[in-house]
């Protein structure tokens, strides 16, 4: 026969990817349990464990999966009455997070995910620079994040959520530069010999942080030179020969380039020629 239930205040300790902690107490009654037989249910299996003390490990769960945990006091070979409660194993974390594209406002970010309950899965993609915290959710295993901040250092964090719309996994995380914007009015201050000046304008918040590379082509070499202000003078170049100057504004990461903004030149001839 079923005794009444003395179990009471049943309730998860921790819930991890393949494991949950659950915890109870029992009323003050006559009855002193002999061990607690715990019931874990989701919808391809049913198992039991059984359990000395008032607290359970349950180990070995299905990521992102709700289970049904019912805990039965048994009192004398007899169970009570169980109480029941329905929670979500957290997903696992999301694998392979990587930008397949950087642009000057927006990032592409793709990702992979294994559990078997990944079908049900969303995603919230949380994204971080100096002075907001945002987030975005995607039902797909890839987000197009917009409205960036050229030139400047983000953090990316994507989290699965399983299907309650609430359980999320650990997250897995990016640090990405976005692109910074082209240079703009681009122009010679001075044209010599063997020397030109250029200068040039950035209207990029980030852009206090920004290096410059200056490329300078003829037809027969290509030389870079950097700046870390808004102007540059090159050198040692060959009189009367046209050269294309292309200056790129460089994140403070000093690898992501912006794209490049370019004007072709002539040198002047030498008057002794």
């Amino acid at each position: 026969f079923t005794e009444p239930r003395p179990i009471r205040d049943l309730k998860a300790e921790y819930i991890g990817a393949s494991s949950v902690n659950l915890t109870w107490s029992v009323d003050n009654t006559d009855l002193k349990p002999d061990s607690y037989r715990i019931q874990f249910v989701n919808d391809t299996s049913v198992k039991e464990l059984t359990f000395s003390d008032p607290k359970a490990e349950i180990t070995k769960l299905i990521p992102g999966t709700m289970y049904n945990f019912t805990v039965f006091a048994v009192v004398a070979d007899n169970k009570t009455e169980g109480v029941s409660i329905d929670l979500y194993t957290k997903p696992s974390p999301v694998l392979d997070l990587k930008a397949e594209y950087v642009g000057v406002t927006s990032v592409n970010l793709t990702w992979v995910v294994n559990d078997s309950a990944s079908d049900l899965y969303t995603y919230r993609i949380q994204f971080v620079n100096d002075t907001s915290v945002k987030n975005l959710t995607s039902s797909d295993r890839k987000a197009e994040i917009t409205e960036l901040i050229p030139g400047t250092m983000y953090n990316f964090t994507v989290f699965a959520v399983a299907a309650d719309n609430e359980t999320e996994g650990e997250g897995s995380s990016i640090d990405l530069y976005t692109k910074p914007s082209p240079v703009l009015d681009l122009k010679a201050e001075y044209v010599g010999v063997t020397s030109v000046n250029l200068t040039w304008v950035v209207n990029d918040s980030a852009s206090d942080l920004y290096t410059y590379r200056i490329q300078f082509v003829n037809d027969t070499s290509v030389k870079n030179l950097t700046s870390s202000d808004r102007k540059a003078e090159i050198t040692e170049l060959i009189p009367g020969t046209m050269y294309n100057f292309t200056v790129f504004a460089v994140a403070a990461d000093n690898e992501t380039e912006g794209e490049g903004s370019s004007i072709d030149l002539y040198t002047s001839k030498s008057q002794f020629l």
